[in-house]
């Protein structure tokens, strides 16, 4: 792997993504809008129907970016495990445009009134979307050969 500083640097800025995700749960609540929230504000809707809670309080991003993060973080943290398995090969990009669709059919289908889409849907929906796009980029930090 070449660029093990840049990748580590990355891997602790997805894993600060994910713990700020959290919200005042994790880093104590507050009266005003909390700073996770603010931090987030330009990048997510910050539905409160459409939000998972973290020990009793909203979290700072709703449940699809959540899962979102989250993948960015399992397909950052799988790139050296799948290295051999990415190289230079064009399913991960195939997958990353099938989760991007499967965002299009599942907001598509709730707002078609074909059926409603959950926070646990949305979020399980959002995971693969972050770890193939993680996983896209793998070949960056690969040696050449």
């Amino acid at each position: 792997m070449k660029f093990k500083a840049l990748y580590a640097g990355v891997l602790v800025g997805l894993i600060l993504l994910v713990l700020f995700s959290l919200g005042s749960g994790l880093w104590g609540g507050s009266d005003g809008l909390h700073w996770t929230e603010q931090l987030f504000s330009g990048v997510c809707h910050q539905l409160p129907n459409r939000t998972f809670t973290f020990m009793g309080e909203l979290m700072a991003v709703n449940t699809r970016c959540f899962g979102i993060f989250s993948g960015l973080l399992a397909g950052w943290i799988l790139i050296p495990v799948l290295k051999d398995m990415i190289s230079e090969k064009k399913w991960p990009f195939i997958c990353l445009l099938f989760a991007g669709l499967l965002q299009i059919i599942d907001y598509s289908g709730n707002l078609f009134l074909l059926w409603e889409n959950t926070n646990s849907s949305r979020f399980l929906l959002g995971l693969p979307l972050g770890m193939f796009s993680s996983i896209v980029i793998a070949d960056l930090f690969q040696s050449t050969k």
